[in-house]
C-alpha cells in the first residue's frame, strides 16, 4: 500500500478471508493484522474494527439514567454475567427502547486477551490504534430503514447473522455450517433465538446478503420478504469505544508526539527556507556590487581625466582670474579704507595667498577695517583671516591681514 499525502488515517477490518486495511486512495489484504502492518507505511494511524467473533453479547434492562451511570450498572452485571472481571473486558452500550421496567439495552463485549491479540500488532508498529469498533455495529449503522432488517455476510470465512433497525443492532451470531453455506435452518434458529431473547420487535422487513449464493436459503427460511445480494461495507464513522483508557492516552500520546514532530519539521522547513531566501539575497547584493564594480572600473578613466583637468585649472587659475591678481587684490584693501586713518604698509602676493600689514588709529578702527574686509564680495575667493592687532609705542594698532584661496584651504 502507497500512503497518500493527504491521507493519515487507515481502517483495519476483517475481510471475507482474512483483514483488510483501507483507505480513501487504497487497500491491500493478508491473512492476520500482523502481516497487515508489514504492509502499511510508517506514519498513519489505524481504526481498528474488530471481528464479530470476539464479541459478547447481552441483552439488559436498566432504569433510566444517565450514560456514565448505564456504563457503571451494566458493569456489574456483566461481571456477574462473564467469567471475566471488571480489567479484562472492554464493552459499551446499544440503547435500544425504553420500556416500563426500564430501558432495554444491548451490552457489547470483548474480552481484553481477543482486543490484544488484534490491537497488539498495530501498537507495536506505532499505527495506535486511535479508535476501535466492532464490524457488526458499524454494519448495523449502514442499516438505517425504519423496520427489522437482516444482513448475512462472510467474517475470516465464517458466515454472521445479524438483526438491526434504524441503524442500531439488535442481534448478532455465528452461523455454524460445514460448507460455509448458511441453511434454512440456522437461518430460523437464529430467528427464533432472537425473538425467545426478545431481540425481534417486529416482522422483518428486508434481507441483504452479501452473495448470491446465500439467497436461496434466505427465501426459503423467510419467503417474501424482499431480498438483496450486495456489497456488505461498515461505516467508517466510528460509534462505540472499545478502546482501553489505557491504549487511548497511549494514542493520545503518539498523536501530540507527531503533532509536535510535524510543527518542528515545519519550523525546520521554514528556517531552511529563510536560510536559502538569505544566500539569494546575498547572491543578488554580490552580483549588484560585482556590476557596480564593473561600472566604476569603466567611469574611472573619465574620472581620472576630469581630475586631472581640474588640477591644471587650480593651478592656472590664479594666472587667468582677475580676482587674484595683484592690482586687483591691492585696489580691494585700499577701498576698504573708506577714508579711515588707516596705511598698508606691506604687501605680498602669490597663488595661493596675499599677506598684507597696517597701521590704525587705534584698535577698535583696524577691528572694523578687517571686518569690512571680509565682507568685500570681490575677495570672496579668499578665505581673510586676522589676529588681534599690536598696540604700537605711539597708540597706533598694527595688524596683518592673510587671505587663502578658498581652493588652497579646502585642498588643505
Amino acid at each position: 500500500m502507497k500512503k497518500n499525502g493527504t491521507d493519515s488515517l487507515i481502517t483495519l477490518s476483517p475481510a471475507p478471508q482474512g483483514w483488510r486495511a483501507q483507505s480513501d486512495a487504497d487497500s491491500c489484504t493478508g491473512a492476520s493484522v500482523a502481516e497487515l502492518c508489514e504492509q502499511l507505511p510508517k506514519g498513519l494511524q489505524a481504526v481498528l474494527l474488530l471481528s464479530s467473533s470476539a464479541v459478547i453479547t447481552e441483552r439488559l434492562t436498566l432504569p433510566q439514567a444517565p450514560k456514565e451511570d448505564l456504563l457503571a450498572m451494566a458493569q456489574m452485571q456483566l461481571e456477574k454475567l462473564l467469567p471475566y472481571s471488571a480489567e479484562d473486558f472492554v464493552f459499551d452500550l446499544e440503547e435500544l427502547e425504553n420500556t416500563p421496567e426500564g430501558i432495554s439495552v444491548l451490552a457489547v463485549t470483548v474480552p481484553l486477551s481477543e482486543l490484544r491479540s488484534c490491537g497488539e500488532p498495530l501498537r507495536a508498529a506505532g499505527y495506535g490504534p486511535v479508535a476501535v469498533g466492532i464490524f457488526a455495529v458499524q454494519l448495523a449503522r449502514k442499516l438505517v430503514e425504519k423496520g427489522v432488517s437482516i444482513a448475512l455476510w462472510m467474517e475470516a470465512g465464517k458466515p454472521f447473522v445479524l438483526l438491526a433497525a434504524e441503524g442500531k443492532l439488535l442481534w448478532l451470531e455465528g452461523v455454524s455450517t460445514e460448507d460455509s453455506l448458511p441453511n434454512s435452518g440456522e437461518i430460523s434458529r437464529v430467528l427464533l433465538g432472537a425473538e425467545l431473547s426478545g431481540a425481534l420487535p417486529g416482522p422483518v422487513e428486508r434481507i441483504a446478503c452479501c452473495s448470491e449464493a446465500w439467497c436461496d436459503s434466505m427465501r426459503e427460511a423467510l419467503p417474501g420478504i424482499p431480498l438483496e445480494a450486495t456489497v456488505l461495507e461498515p461505516t467508517t464513522i466510528i460509534s462505540g469505544n472499545w478502546l482501553p483508557a489505557s491504549w487511548a492516552q497511549e494514542a493520545a500520546a503518539i498523536t501530540r508526539g507527531a503533532q509536535v514532530t510535524e510543527r518542528l519539521q515545519w519550523a525546520a522547513t521554514a528556517y531552511l527556507a529563510l536560510v536559502a531566501a538569505g544566500f539569494c539575497w546575498l547572491a543578488f547584493e554580490k552580483s549588484q556590487l560585482g556590476k557596480l564594480d564593473r561600472q566604476i572600473a569603466d567611469l574611472q578613466p573619465i574620472v581620472d581625466l576630469v581630475n586631472a583637468r581640474q588640477l591644471r585649472w587650480r593651478a592656472v587659475e590664479p594666472a587667468i582670474d582677475p580676482a587674484h591678481y595683484l592690482v586687483e587684490v591691492l585696489h580691494q584693501a585700499a577701498k576698504t579704507v573708506n577714508g579711515a586713518d588707516i596705511r598698508i604698509t606691506e604687501f605680498q602676493l602669490n597663488p595661493k595667498e596675499f599677506v598684507f600689514s597696517g597701521e590704525a588709529s587705534n584698535v577698535a578702527e583696524a577691528i572694523e577695517y578687517v571686518a569690512r574686509l571680509k565682507k568685500e564680495s570681490e575677495l570672496a575667493s579668499y578665505k581673510v583671516e586676522s589676529p588681534n592687532p599690536n598696540i604700537l609705542p605711539n597708540d597706533r594698532a598694527q595688524f596683518r591681514v592673510t587671505g587663502k584661496s578658498d581652493n588652497t584651504a579646502a585642498k588643505k
